[in-house]
C-alpha cells in the first residue's frame, strides 16, 4: 500500500485570465473533526501574496475528503470556503465542513483515516485584458488524515 510521506504539499500554478503572481501555497492540517457524527471539518492553511496591488482578495478552497468506513465501503464528500484573504504572505486558515455526497449514496465519516485534497484560488477584482481578472491558484493533497 502507498503511504503519503507528507501531511502538507505546495503547488504553485499560473493565474487565470491576465496571468497570476507566484500562486497560492496551501496545506491540510493532519488531524480533522467528526462532526455531528456525519461529517469531517478539515482545517486548511493557504498563503497568496498581493495582485495587481491589492491584499484583500476573494478566496475560495474546495475540500474533498474520501475514507474506507468499512469493507469495500467508501464514504466521500465535499465542502468549501469562500471568504476574504489577506494576500501579503500572511497564513489564512479556515475550517471546511465536509458532507458526505448523496444522503443515500454515501455513508458518514466515522473515526479514522482517509484521504484529504484541496484546491483554491485568490483573484484580483481588477479586470485584466481579456476581459479575466488575475488570479492565483493551488492544490494540495492527497494527504493522509486522521478524523478524531
Amino acid at each position: 500500500r502507498a503511504a503519503a510521506i507528507s501531511l502538507a504539499c505546495t503547488a504553485h500554478a499560473a493565474g487565470g485570465g491576465g496571468g497570476g503572481g507566484v500562486g497560492m501555497t496551501l496545506s491540510i492540517a493532519p488531524n480533522a473533526t467528526l462532526t455531528a457524527r456525519l461529517a469531517a471539518t478539515v482545517l486548511v492553511s493557504y498563503t497568496c501574496l498581493p495582485l495587481n496591488g491589492e491584499t484583500f482578495l476573494p478566496a475560495n478552497l474546495f475540500v474533498q475528503v474520501s475514507e474506507r468506513t468499512s469493507g469495500k465501503t467508501v464514504a466521500q464528500g465535499t465542502g468549501s470556503f469562500n471568504g476574504i484573504a489577506r494576500c501579503d504572505g500572511t497564513v489564512n486558515t479556515a475550517s471546511v465542513v465536509v458532507i458526505p455526497g448523496g444522503y443515500f449514496t454515501s455513508p458518514p465519516f466515522k473515526k479514522g483515516t482517509a484521504l484529504a485534497t484541496v484546491n483554491g484560488s485568490a483573484c484580483s477584482a481588477v479586470v485584466a485584458s481579456g476581459g479575466y481578472p488575475e488570479c492565483d491558484f493551488g492544490t494540495a493533497g492527497p494527504t493522509t488524515i486522521s478524523i478524531k
